[in-house]
């Protein structure tokens, strides 16, 4: 599936290692991890995409958890550029969980996430 991943146009972004502290009551990836390492990826992304760094997160969209991770899986975050405006970029953003063991992939969560470029603390055109 990575494969498909990259001819999609989609870049390796990061990886993390599954952790205790990392899961919820029943053993599974706890969302709000998930959702923190997708908005890390996202702007590592988008500071190697533009070279600009004074930016913030406005926008979490069509959030789907796909399945869970586990324990001791890798997750593997990918982006691409869905598209810019004037002082924003949309970042199509997917993770994989790695079973180390199985060797299975397993897609877990897509999301859309909007940052808006920063000037001042304002809004700023960066792409005019």
């Amino acid at each position: 599936m990575s494969d498909t991943m990259e001819r999609d146009g989609f870049s390796i972004v990061t990886r993390h290692i599954v952790m205790e502290k990392d899961l919820n009551a029943f053993g599974n990836l706890f969302g709000g991890a998930m959702l923190g390492w997708l908005d890390d990826a996202s702007a590592l992304y988008v500071m190697d995409q533009i070279g600009y760094a004074d930016f913030v997160t406005v926008n979490l969209d069509d959030v789907n958890f796909k399945a869970p991770g586990k324990r001791g899986d890798a997750i593997v975050i990918y982006c691409r550029t869905m598209k810019m405006g004037k002082s924003s970029i949309t970042v199509q953003t997917r993770a994989l969980a790695h079973a180390p063991v199985t060797g299975v992939k397993t897609e877990i969560i897509t999301c859309a996430i909007t940052f808006v470029c920063l000037k001042d603390g304002k809004p700023h055109a960066y792409f005019d």
